[in-house]
């Protein structure tokens, strides 16, 4: 078992638990506070567009008041130089936003003027039905140069009656316009957000924060179509992503405008996403501390877990092996016997003949020759023997079933020979190797054997077949005897733990068991068909292990 392998497996799986579901909840809770605060956001910037809307329309209404009351105080007392003057004054010095007064008769001829800035008649014209605002209305929007500074000038006017009116058209007012921008400017949002004033144009008529002028630059409104409010995403005059709202001012073709940057709008929740990726980070490290932590005595449990089944496992498969070639063996004795009688004999042979000193040396030299060929044979049965009882637990091994079906039929051969049993060969050559432990293949090819040679207690045939199945990547092990069979009723037992057929205290019914499980274990199959006689004439026993090359 690959226990690094699980180590690693067993930390991704505690850290996919642990952080998918808080990256998931992270990345929701981020997304919805984006979209939460672009809509509060939005909500801000249409609240001060419409505000600000209402403070133009009030100041308006403010100034029309102020020119039908001039307007009813000069058609009341007349049109007095020098009392105009000084109502004039008195006017501009309490309402500071008006520049001037002046007044203009039919003909368009200058009857009265208390201006101080140069202003061309020229463009005046009567007053504009459509910009009426409660008496007054507003004529329009004009740049004015007072001692070489340039102030942009809003131009009302009313229309004069009464006893007058014969002498006298209309009533003029400049109102110093950069006071609507002080306004304006007193709602400028945090570092990006401002809020101006432009017409239907587009043309500016207050000074922007970051350097729009007056009457002089201008913005796309083409995105506002007729609506009168509204909010969207665009480019401003800055070549600045914002989020834009605007307002139009009843009675007037004038929009406030009120945006802000959205790199602005979106930085506390993109800070957010920083200090959540740093946090996240934090989590993620204790998450593998933890998971590390744990991985490793889950690991470490399962080791000696490991470990101690697979002592039992060692010792389970030494008895039954060692009890399988208890009775494989048997025949060695014959074995064995043949060529240390040899040996003792070609020893005594020679020893006889060393006292006669006719014996030459060639014949002594050939009897000690056959000697150690004997006692090398011999040699060689018990190596074969302790080679194939060894056993390894190293599970990168691969083995070669040809190879080791052929020990140990070296080994159960002789026992094969004295119970009369006739051993047939069909093994497959160039078949690849199994990835399995060779003692773990030599103690369930030798527990079957052992059985098959059991079941003809007066001898018979025993078969060993291998071949190999390309497109299944498995090879086939094949174990036929010509014994009595399996009765029905116990073949369907015979890999149960316990169960046997034998006399007590002559198996212990672990034997099919264990190969059953080593086989499984090594990701293959044990199939069994079996024959009684009891319906065909013949009888016998096949076992076939499927194990896989990869």
């Amino acid at each position: 078992m690959n226990f690094e392998k699980l180590r690693i497996l067993l930390i991704a799986a505690f850290m996919l638990v642990s952080l998918v579901p808080l990256a998931s909840l992270g990345y929701k809770v981020i997304s919805q506070g984006e979209t939460l605060i672009q809509e509060k956001a939005s909500s801000y910037l249409k609240g001060l567009s419409q505000r600000n809307a209402e403070v133009i329309k009030r100041f308006m209404t403010e100034r029309a008041n102020d020119m039908n009351t001039l307007s009813d105080i000069i058609c009341t007392f007349g049109l007095t130089p020098l009392m105009i003057k000084t109502h004039f004054e008195q006017m501009k010095d309490q309402y500071n936003p008006y520049l001037g007064f002046f007044v203009l008769d039919k003909s368009g001829k200058l009857v009265f003027s208390s201006l101080d800035i140069s202003f061309n008649l020229e463009f005046l014209h009567p007053m504009n039905e459509s910009k009426h605002s409660g008496g007054a209305g507003v004529q329009d929007i004009f740049m004015l140069t007072r001692e070489q500074e340039q102030i942009p000038g809003l131009l009302i006017c009313t229309p004069l009656s009464g006893k007058f009116a014969e002498t006298c058209s209309h009533l003029f007012a400049l109102v110093d316009f950069r006071i609507m921008g002080t306004l304006l400017r007193k709602s400028n949002i945090e570092i990006t957000g401002e809020v101006y004033l432009v017409d239907k144009n587009g043309r500016f008529l207050s000074a922007s924060r970051f350097g729009a002028k007056a009457l002089k630059d201008h913005i796309s409104i083409n995105a506002m179509g007729e609506k009168k409010q509204g909010i969207y995403e665009t480019t401003d005059y800055r070549g600045a992503r914002v989020l834009q709202a605007y307002q139009k001012v009843d009675a007037f073709p004038w929009y406030v405008i009120a945006d802000q940057d959205m790199a602005e709008i979106l930085n506390s929740i993109k800070a957010l996403g920083r200090e959540a990726i740093v946090y996240g980070i934090l989590t993620a490290m204790i998450v593998f501390g933890l998971a590390l932590i744990v991985s490793t005595l889950i690991v470490n449990i399962l080791k000696s877990k490991y470990k101690y089944e697979k002592e039992l496992e060692f010792q389970v498969i030494q008895k039954e092996k060692l009890a399988s070639l208890g009775l494989l063996t048997s025949g060695l004795a014959h074995e064995l016997n043949t060529p240390l009688a040899n040996a003792l004999l070609y020893t005594q042979i020679a020893k006889e003949e060393l006292n006669e000193s006719e014996t030459g040396e060639q014949i002594i030299q050939e009897r000690l020759s056959t000697v150690i060929d004997e006692i090398r044979q011999g040699s060689k049965i018990i190596k074969n023997l302790l080679d194939f009882s060894r056993h390894s637990q190293n599970d990168a091994q691969t083995t070669d079933v040809n190879k080791t079906l052929t020990k140990l039929m070296k080994i159960a051969g002789p026992h094969c020979a004295s119970n009369k049993i006739t051993v047939h060969e069909k093994l497959e050559q160039g078949m690849p190797d199994i990835k399995a432990d060779a003692s773990i293949i030599q103690a369930i090819l030798t527990n079957l054997v052992a059985n098959a040679t059991e079941a003809m207690p007066a001898g018979g045939k025993l078969k060993l077949r291998t071949r190999y199945i390309p497109i299944l990547k498995i090879i086939k092990i094949e174990i036929v005897d010509s014994g009595p069979g399996i009765p029905k009723d116990e073949l369907i037992k015979i890999f149960n733990p316990f169960f046997t057929t034998k006399k007590p205290g002559e198996g212990t019914g672990l034997g099919l068991f264990v190969s059953h499980a080593m086989v499984r274990k090594l990701g293959g199959d044990i199939k069994v068909i079996s024959s009684t006689g009891d319906d065909v004439t013949n009888f016998g026993t096949i076992f076939t292990i499927e194990l896989p090359t990869e």
